[in-house]
């Protein structure tokens, strides 16, 4: 075993890459919960349209409310990362001392050669338990941004001015708009996490 093997995988050599139809399905879902909040607002704007105005919430209760959606917002953030950074280095993977660039880049007339340094031994078995760590950690974070939004659909729900309303939905927007999955973000993760390149 190389000396820098710091796992060995249980998946074989035969492991496939992060597949175009994995990636779509994660992207679906991205899609879905982002169209919610969109959903949320529709609902709200009916029903504040078609009911006699409430009273609105005491300042008190906007105030808590707005302080439970920045805490939320940034804890969508840091909650995914420390669950991810778990799952992933509970994960088995081989890593070995390699070429982490083109490895064909010296001979086709490039100035420099590629780079070396610490690269998962088999790619295609990291891309896929990279993949593995990324779902529950994605899911988890997108939820919590979610809540955000969900914090002024209650406030608009129970009669809040939409200028204290509309805060809330964009950030839960946002905060769920940056985390569309590609695959270098899975395996940028991955490799953060684990101290290695996929080879080139």
């Amino acid at each position: 075993m190389p000396a820098f093997a710091e796992r060995t995988t249980t998946a074989g050599n035969a492991a496939p890459d992060i597949s175009p139809q994995r990636l779509l399905t994660t992207r679906i879902l991205w899609a879905s919960l982002l169209a919610s909040n969109f959903v949320y607002l529709g609902a709200l704007a009916y029903v504040r349209a078609n009911r006699t105005p409430p009273p609105p919430p005491v300042s008190a209760l906007v105030v808590a409310l707005a302080l439970a959606g920045i805490t939320n917002a940034v804890m969508s953030f840091v909650v995914p990362r420390l669950v991810y950074q778990r799952a992933a280095l509970a994960t088995r993977v081989d890593i070995r001392e390699g070429l982490t660039g083109d490895p064909m880049g010296a001979t086709q007339g490039f100035r420099t050669a590629a780079a070396s340094g610490r690269v998962f031994s088999d790619g295609g078995a990291a891309r896929r338990v990279a993949f593995q760590a990324f779902q529950a950690p994605f899911i988890v974070g997108m939820a919590m941004a979610e809540a955000v939004s969900l914090f002024g659909f209650v406030l608009g729900f129970l009669g809040a001015e939409w200028a204290q309303v509309l805060p809330f939905f964009a950030v839960g927007i946002a905060a769920q708009a940056v985390r569309f999955p590609t695959a270098r973000r899975v395996e940028g993760m991955f490799e953060a996490v684990h101290g290695a390149r996929f080879g080139g």
